[in-house]
């Protein structure tokens, strides 16, 4: 699948449009275990994080690689933060620095970016 120009929380970004595509759209909804390790941009990997965290089943555990990024570290732990109520976040110390996430209910997902975060998409666009 490729990337595509898509909106992140009214940021432009390059990313995966998989609710475009039934079978992956699908797939991801049935996952129990989901890996998030490319693409290497952070804003992508914020875009992918947060549609697993919201497509993903109760109970999935969702694995983001790389936070040893200092951009991803940021975004890894405010979606923990604002989404706390739906989801359980571990920092795990090995490798680039994981995150890891366990769903605990379906809901609305909420992603508040700082305004570091905001400028920064509209700069890479």
């Amino acid at each position: 699948m490729p990337l595509t120009r898509c909106w992140n929380r009214l940021r432009p970004i390059q990313s995966f449009n998989v609710t475009a595509q039934r079978e992956s759209l699908l797939r991801l909804q049935s996952a129990r275990l989901i890996l998030i390790d490319s693409p290497p941009n952070p804003a992508k990997r914020e875009h992918a994080l947060f549609l697993a965290m919201d497509q993903a089943p109760p109970g999935a555990v969702i694995v983001l690689d790389d936070l040893e990024v200092s951009a991803a570290w940021r975004f890894a732990h405010r979606l923990a933060k604002q989404n706390a109520d739906r989801f359980r976040f571990w920092l795990a110390e090995m490798d680039h620095k994981l995150g890891v996430f366990l769903k605990l209910r379906s809901g609305k997902m909420r992603s508040r970016p700082s305004f570091r975060e905001y400028v920064g998409a509209w700069l890479r666009a």
